[in-house]
Formats: structure tokens, C-alpha cells, sequence
């Protein structure tokens, strides 16, 4: 192996290492937002629910004061 080919493999290695390095950075990058992703829908889901709670609470305090009124004549 004369130093053209030793030059050309330690630049190709070292091209190799920053690629690994680049790929490992944009590998920590994706799951950094799926992970903000996931927790933006479960904050969204969690909303949903909340919603649907006091919809049926509102529901439910409805009917009990419809009840409420029906059975004691609406006095």
C-alpha cells in the first residue's frame, strides 16, 4: 500500500466517522420530535376528554333539574 491509497483511506475514513456523527445527531433529532409529537397528542386527547366530561356532567345536571322540576310540579 503506497500513501496515495493509506492518504485516500484515512480521508475516507474519517468522512465515515463525520457521517456517523451526522447521522447519529439527525437520528437523536427525529425521536426528539416524535417524542414532542406524542406527548402534543396526548395533551390533545387528554383536552378531549375533559370535554366530553363536562358535556356529560352538563347533560347530567340537565335531566336532574328536568326531573327535579317535573316531579314536584314545577313549584
Amino acid at each position: 500500500m503506497n500513501n496515495d491509497d493509506r492518504k485516500l483511506l484515512v480521508e475516507t475514513l474519517a468522512e465515515m466517522r463525520e457521517l456517523k456523527g451526522e447521522m447519529r445527531e439527525f437520528k437523536l433529532s427525529v425521536i426528539h420530535r416524535i417524542e414532542k409529537l406524542e406527548k402534543k397528542e396526548a395533551e390533545q386527547i387528554k383536552e378531549k376528554l375533559s370535554i366530553v366530561s363536562v358535556l356529560i356532567s352538563g347533560m347530567a345536571l340537565a335531566v336532574s333539574i328536568i326531573v327535579h322540576f317535573f316531579k314536584h310540579g314545577g313549584k
